[in-house]
């Protein structure tokens, strides 16, 4: 068993991990709906080992149950949505996937999700992570980057608040209240992360920091500033070579 795990590792860092689109268009016949997804998925190419298929399936199975998830929540609340005369429109689901590799070890996705309900006051656009290591662990808590015996929360929470503000506070608007809820050093706050280019980037939802018509907003914290709280076995172990 240990030769076996040790060879599917081994293999997996080996063997360059590619990302690949999958593609679902859907149009109910009553037009009341129609849902158009383009997400990640990954693959080690055509010569990968077996346990390393393996790994790549694992991820592509974690990732389509997540997809599958929001179509049924989006097909169950157009359903209930009464008949409303002299409304031209229909309910949409539209999500635009991304997906890169960091040094062959960290896979980040991001799912960037647009809906409307026919009737509501204004669609939502959200960015929903998901992260997973090239061994097949994830989707990752963002607790995984972080040793546990360093107060990483204060700090990233700190630097975000700093970053936020600026951004979003001027001589008109003061959003003061919703940065310091929306970005306090709770563990729930920070539940959508990417890394790319040896950045941590962290990103706020609609309502989540600001009122809406601010739209998502995001946080860049260079890799180079968090080492002293980074884990050195976790997810950004390359960072220490």
């Amino acid at each position: 068993m240990l030769i076996l795990v040790c060879i599917i590792n081994t293999g997996s860092f080996a063997q360059t991990m590619q990302v690949t689109t999958k593609n679902i268009t859907e149009e109910e016949k009553g037009g009341k709906y129609s849902i158009k997804i383009d997400y990640p998925q990954v693959d080690f190419g055509p010569d990968a080992l077996m346990g390393v298929r393996g790994i790549a399936e694992d991820i592509n199975s974690s990732l389509d149950s997540i997809v599958k998830s929001i179509i049924d929540e989006f097909v169950k609340q157009a359903a209930e949505v009464p008949e409303i005369k002299d409304l031209d429109t229909e309910s949409e689901l539209a999500i635009n996937g991304m997906g890169w590799v960091n040094n062959n070890m960290l896979l980040c996705t991001q799912l960037i999700n647009f809906t409307y309900i026919k009737g509501t006051a204004h669609p939502m656009t959200t960015n929903t992570t998901y992260n997973y290591t090239s061994g097949g662990e994830g989707p990752l808590s963002f607790s995984s980057l972080f040793r546990k015996d360093k107060d990483y929360l204060n700090y990233i929470s700190t630097i975000c608040i700093k970053d936020l503000s600026q951004k979003l506070n001027d001589k008109d608007d003061d959003n003061t209240d919703m940065i310091l809820d929306g970005a306090s050093a709770d563990e729930k706050n920070f539940v959508n992360w990417s890394v790319k280019d040896d950045t941590l980037i962290i990103i706020f939802n609609p309502y989540q920091v600001a009122p809406y018509v601010y739209g998502m907003q995001n946080v860049g914290i260079p890799l180079s500033r968090l080492m002293e709280y980074l884990d050195p076995q976790g997810p950004l172990s390359y960072m220490f070579r």
